[in-house]
């Protein structure tokens, strides 16, 4: 991190990272790209170790199981502790202020605590998950659709500045413009901004222009520049990733679409092929 970097006054002050329980610990890449961006705009960060699942299947017999589980119980809150504190520690040598928690029980809801805590920060920070992943895709979603902030989803490889160039996928839609508010701070701090829209993707003829965006970002003293793709081959998801790669982006911006109202949330098109496969962080909101 550039030790000259800009501190934006819309900057996020706490930043909630999720981590899971692990064996041996080992930081993840959302962890160290929280305590970039934490030292980067002089903001405190929370720690939180995110319930582990209970292995299944269960033994069969009944004495068996309840002896099982409690064993199984002990062993993960066990991990949850080890996990807490390697990352406290990593995170402490950062010199950043830290408060950590971890969930006691694998039958915790793993929305309730996670979710109470994601509400109460500027942002949360969660490693991305992989198709086989489920508590990882749940954290993701649940932070995204429950908590009212805005996500970065961090790729497990890779070095991104935090206030290196960023790019905004524009539709022009409630959606994007939630996420370009969420991330004014970040914005403002970048070494560059780019609005990048994707033509015939959706019928754009009510949505707000990229012009109308930059000269809102300018009202904030954030220079915009403004590109448009055509569709081409492949989904939107794939060009906005192509495009990101060959401008050498460090974030991409973007509002996060739903196809369904229930809690079984139904990620659109564009959302899903970014979360799946991508090689930058991606700060969402919704």
């Amino acid at each position: 991190m550039s030790k000259d970097s800009k501190i934006s006054a819309d900057g996020p002050k706490c930043i909630l990272v999720g981590i899971p329980a692990m064996e041996v610990f080992q930081t993840t890449a959302a962890v160290k790209y929280a305590i970039d961006l934490a030292s980067a705009h002089g903001a405190s960060l929370s720690l939180y170790v995110l319930p582990s699942p209970l292995p299944q299947p269960f033994p069969l017999t009944a004495g068996t199981a309840s002896t099982w589980v409690e064993q199984e119980v002990d062993r993960l809150e066990r991990l949850s502790s080890a996990t807490l504190h390697g990352a406290s520690e990593l995170i402490s040598r950062a010199n950043v202020d830290l408060v950590a928690e971890q969930a006691h029980s694998p039958f915790e809801r793993r929305d309730a605590r996670f979710v109470q805590l994601a509400r109460v920060h500027d942002l949360t920070v969660l490693d991305a998950a992989d198709a086989a992943d489920e508590l990882a895709r749940n954290a993701i979603e649940d932070a995204l659709f429950d908590s009212g902030r805005p996500v970065i989803v961090v790729p497990p490889s890779g070095v991104f500045s935090a206030s290196g160039r960023m790019a905004i996928a524009w539709d022009g839609s409630a959606r994007a413009a939630r996420a370009v508010k969420d991330a004014l701070g970040l914005l403002a701090t970048a070494k560059s901004v780019v609005a990048v829209t994707v033509t015939n993707e959706k019928d754009l003829s009510r949505m707000a222009p990229g012009a109308d965006l930059s000269t809102y970002l300018a009202r904030h003293d954030i220079t915009c520049r403004l590109a448009t793709l055509a569709e081409g081959k492949g989904d939107v998801g794939a060009r906005i990733r192509s495009f990101a790669a060959d401008e050498d982006v460090d974030m991409i911006v973007m509002g996060a679409f739903v196809h369904s109202r229930f809690r079984e949330a139904i990620l659109g098109g564009a959302t899903r092929s970014l979360l799946d496969n991508c090689s930058v962080p991606i700060l969402m909101a919704h």
